[in-house]
């Protein structure tokens, strides 16, 4: 500053600095028009009367069967891609509709800020937003809502979560994985801007697309219970030429499939495509077929042979808990030798006779097959202990 005052005698501010494209805002593409795509507005506009009329027919078998009659029904755009995001986008992606998905009115939303959390809810009342139901300070979001079960009651109190984009990261981290899984996870808005009315209202009015690493992507298009046949048709022309510029890879040609469905319905095709692009589907090659073929051979193979060890291991398995309980005793067979005359010549003849087990074997049996040698021992107890009872008998006499 110095120098350049010294070399011109005025006080000239330095040349501004380079500014890298890394951060540079991104320019988003315009969004083509539905002519150009190749998609049929008379198979979205069949599809989608197909599925109302499904979910009309539902909602009467409810009405007469359920107590809770009818339900509410949303209505689902499924991306099918070609080729999958090479990371997840935390962030959820804004898509505008011309008719919002939600009512206030009916759907609470609630609102993150940074603290102090009343200036924010002063700024509510000045700014005459009454379509937001509750704020939350990060203060008090940490601390009143810190347990599990506090973070679910507020979970299940809002359908849309909204964020001040300068605390996004830090309210992440207070509510956990929790809104994630839910789908609910907060919506950053700037907060800062001056009509700040016109940027809630416009994150209240559109959708949202969550980009996982699968290649299927779910994107709400509306609501029976809030909108008719000719918006929820508004809702879905508007939101296939976007999906040109805003699903991973920002290019058309990556959706395989694009389908029209409800929480409980089947899907509804509206487009679908080939992965080479020639109009018809790639399928396998001789080769990867006669793999695919040697492999499913492979596992029948395996599967088999498990089969039969596993019938075997059962079979040996009873086998050995019959002879445990006796009751593999009367499949047993004793050999007994009988003689037979034949040729003028006795042979012997071993016949096989079978014992059973249900005749009990009497006690006096066991005592005369016991062997002599064993009656002899039990005759020299016996004859012992004759003088110690005589000696007893003696003792009680005196």
């Amino acid at each position: 500053m110095s120098a350049i005052a010294t070399a011109t005698g005025k006080n000239v501010a330095p040349p501004p600095l380079f500014k890298p494209a890394s951060i540079k805002p991104r320019e988003v593409a315009a969004v083509p028009a539905l002519s150009s795509l190749p998609i049929n507005e008379a198979q979205c506009e069949k599809a989608l009367k197909a599925l109302l009329a499904h979910v009309a027919k539902v909602q009467d078998k409810r009405e007469q069967e359920d107590l809770l009659g009818e339900q509410e029904e949303k209505v689902f755009l499924v991306v099918g891609l070609k080729k999958a995001a090479k990371r997840e986008i935390h962030k959820p992606i804004r898509l505008p509709l011309p008719n919002p998905v939600i009512d206030p009115r009916t759907s609470p939303v609630t609102l993150f800020v940074k603290d102090p959390q009343r200036t924010y809810k002063d700024l509510m009342v000045s700014s005459k937003i009454n379509f937001i139901s509750r704020v939350v300070g990060l203060d008090k979001l940490r601390t009143k809502h810190k347990t599990f079960e506090a973070k679910r009651a507020l979970l299940k109190e809002a359908d849309l979560f909204l964020v001040d984009d300068r605390v996004t990261v830090e309210v992440g981290k207070s509510i956990g994985k929790m809104w994630r899984e839910a789908k609910k996870q907060p919506i950053p808005v700037a907060i800062a801007r001056k009509d700040l009315k016109a940027e809630l209202e416009r994150a209240v009015a559109a959708t949202y697309l969550q980009v996982g690493t699968g290649t299927n992507l779910s994107i709400k298009v509306g609501s029976t219970a809030i909108h008719t046949p000719a918006q929820l048709s508004a809702n879905l022309l508007a939101l296939i030429p976007q999906l040109a510029v805003r699903i991973p890879d920002s290019s058309f040609s990556n959706i395989q499939s694009l389908h029209l469905k409800t929480s409980t319905s089947i899907s509804l095709p509206i487009y679908n495509t080939t992965l080479d692009g020639e109009g018809r589907f790639a399928g396998p090659s001789k080769e990867e077929t006669e793999a695919i073929a040697k492999r499913a051979a492979e596992k029948e193979a395996e599967k088999a042979e498990k089969e039969r060890k596993e019938s075997e291991r059962e079979e040996r398995r009873k086998e050995r808990s019959a002879t445990k309980e006796g009751k593999g005793r009367g499949e047993k067979k004793r050999k007994a030798p009988t003689t037979s005359e034949e040729d003028g010549e006795e042979k012997v003849v071993v016949e096989e006779v079978e014992i059973p087990v249900t005749e009990p074997i009497a006690e006096a049996e066991v005592v005369e097959s016991a062997p002599p040698a064993k009656k002899a021992k039990k005759g020299k107890k016996e004859a012992a202990a004759a003088p110690v009872e005589g000696k007893k008998s003696k003792k009680a006499a005196k």
